[in-house]
């Protein structure tokens, strides 16, 4: 006889999945089913957290975006150090623009670009607007079609809401939270003012047979709006600032602003309201009271700036050793100035950062107590400044824009100027 082969302990791994789960749930050891339900509760935790992630982003995975983040990574890896200082516009022309995520948002007749230095765009929107006019706020651009009838509201990933109006529009306005506003001339009104929220939805309303409609801006919050209008008193003009609430579209304020015609309008951080005249600067509260802050005649309103709850205005100056004299609010609208400008400044602009101006000998820039901080020659002949939080000045051109700072090479440091 053979010698029998001895048994072997082997035990048979399990093919299935099913069968391997059961075997770790029926463990006698208590830590091997710990770990087996804990596993696989994380794993379905995994899967609900994904599908939720996708659901929530799903721009993100939509053509535009992931061409926009294969255009990120070519220019990175082109990008050479001359090219950050400069933002060529890509069909050699603009007709508005706006700061936007570090960058700018632009727009010609046929597209808006939001495009950062060094040659990339990140979006490309088509437009086909006869004038398009844009406004930006942190995460919206507003665009719309001055004397068109066309609108839209963008973020970084596309057009979040487009509008075809029935009537042409005169002009707009967006706030902080991306609520917008669209003055337009409305068959059988003088004018009329509408508040669409980010999706386009219209939240209110005011149509007018006795105003002539001049200019709109929403509050922080998108909760009152401040209409500026005039209407024929006799033989004379009487501008009004009425502060209507969008919530339940009650009339809270009706300021009179006599022999004045109005300009433009904006809501300040203590929630009163700025009304720029051509005879000045008016302060309203909303108790209704009216402050004649500065008093100018129209020519000689050289520049303003509005942004954020902030303004800046430069007015010819009379007075002794300047040329001309700027004013700004910031904080709880407490009216800052005159500071006077040995120049006469063709545009101007305001942020959280400080004040630039620019004229014919280049560009200033001084910090928010109008410290003087730097200065620039190259930036002359620019047709528009817009300096950011971070304290770049961008100089647009009618080719393209170009990035100054305190560093630059041409820049001259002027801080020890009185």
């Amino acid at each position: 006889m053979y010698p029998q082969p001895k048994k072997q302990n082997i035990i048979r791994f399990p093919t299935s999945r099913a069968e391997r789960q059961k075997i770790l749930k029926e463990s006698k050891d208590i830590r091997v089913r710990i770990i087996s339900t804990l596993r696989i509760t994380c794993g379905w935790l995994a899967v609900i957290a994904a599908a939720l992630f996708v659901v929530a982003n799903l721009n993100l995975f939509t053509f535009s975006s992931i061409r926009n983040l294969s255009s990120y990574v070519a220019v990175g890896l082109q990008q050479h150090k001359k090219d950050i200082s400069t933002i060529s516009y890509e069909n050699g022309l603009i007709s508005d623009a706006a700061l936007f995520e570090s960058g700018l948002a632009y727009a010609d007749n046929d597209m808006l670009f939001l495009a950062k230095p060094g040659g990339l765009i990140t979006l490309r929107q088509p437009l086909g607007y006869a004038s398009p006019t844009t406004e930006a706020t942190e995460n919206h651009v507003l665009i719309y079609d001055r004397g068109g009838n066309k609108a839209m509201l963008a973020t970084a990933s596309g057009a979040a809401a487009e509008l075809e109006l029935n009537s042409s529009i005169i002009t707009g306005s967006i706030s902080r939270d991306g609520h917008f506003v669209l003055i337009s001339d409305t068959q059988g009104y003088h004018a009329s003012v509408a508040v669409y929220d980010t999706k386009g939805k219209e939240v209110f309303k005011y149509q007018s047979s006795e105003y002539y409609i001049v200019a709109a801006a929403l509050s922080m919050n998108s909760k009152s709006l401040a209409v500026l209008a005039f209407k024929q008193n006799g033989v004379a003009l009487e501008s009004h600032l009425l502060l209507y609430s969008t919530m339940d579209g009650s009339l809270t304020v009706d300021a009179t602003l006599p022999d004045t015609l109005g300009l433009d309008v904006c809501f300040l951080t203590n929630n009163s309201v700025a009304a720029l005249c051509d005879s000045g600067l008016y302060l309203i509260n909303n108790k209704g009271e009216v402050d004649h802050a500065i008093s100018a005649a129209a020519n000689d309103l050289l520049a303003f700036s509005l942004q954020d709850g902030a303004l800046a205005i430069a007015t010819r100056a009379y007075s002794s050793g300047a040329r001309s004299e700027l004013y700004s609010i910031r904080e709880n609208g407490k009216l800052s100035g005159p500071h006077p400008l040995g120049d006469e400044p063709s545009a101007i602009s305001i942020s959280d950062s400080g004040i630039a101006t620019l004229s014919s000998s280049g560009v200033s820039v001084y910090d928010t107590n109008f410290a003087p901080l730097w200065f620039n020659a190259e930036a002359v002949g620019a047709r528009r400044i817009l300096l950011d939080d971070n304290g770049t000045l961008f100089a647009l051109y009618a080719k393209g824009a170009r990035l100054f700072t305190a560093h630059s090479p041409q820049s001259e440091d002027i801080s020890h100027a009185k």
